[in-house]
C-alpha cells in the first residue's frame, strides 16, 4: 500500500476532488488531516514512517546487548510468561 498527501491550492474544488478520489476502484480510503504537516524529517525518528538508519539500529542493539549482560534483558518467552502472570494476578484481583 502506498500513501499520499495532497495538497490542494483553492479550497472551493476540495469537496469536488474529494468525492472524486472516493470513487476510485484502487483508493482504500481518504481521510482528512487536520492540520497541515510536513514531510518526515531526520529528527521525527519517533514518527512512523521514516526507516531507522543503520546507526540507531547498532545503538539498539548495542544498548540490548548491555541489558543483557547486567541482568536487565528478557526473552521474548520470559517476557510472555512474566505478562501472562501479571494479567492473571490482576485478573483475580479485580474480580
Amino acid at each position: 500500500m502506498t500513501q499520499y498527501i495532497i495538497t490542494l491550492a483553492d479550497n472551493k474544488i476540495s469537496s469536488a476532488f474529494l468525492e472524486f478520489v472516493k470513487k476510485l476502484d484502487f483508493v482504500h480510503g481518504v481521510e482528512e488531516v487536520d492540520k497541515p504537516t510536513g514531510p518526515l524529517s531526520a529528527e521525527d525518528w519517533t514518527k512512523p514512517g521514516r526507516p531507522a538508519t543503520d546507526e540507531e539500529f547498532e545503538n539498539l542493539a548495542t544498548e540490548m546487548e548491555a541489558e543483557e549482560k547486567s541482568g536487565l534483558g528478557m526473552f521474548a518467552e520470559e517476557a510472555e510468561e512474566y505478562v501472562t502472570k501479571r494479567i492473571e494476578k490482576w485478573k483475580k484481583k479485580n474480580e
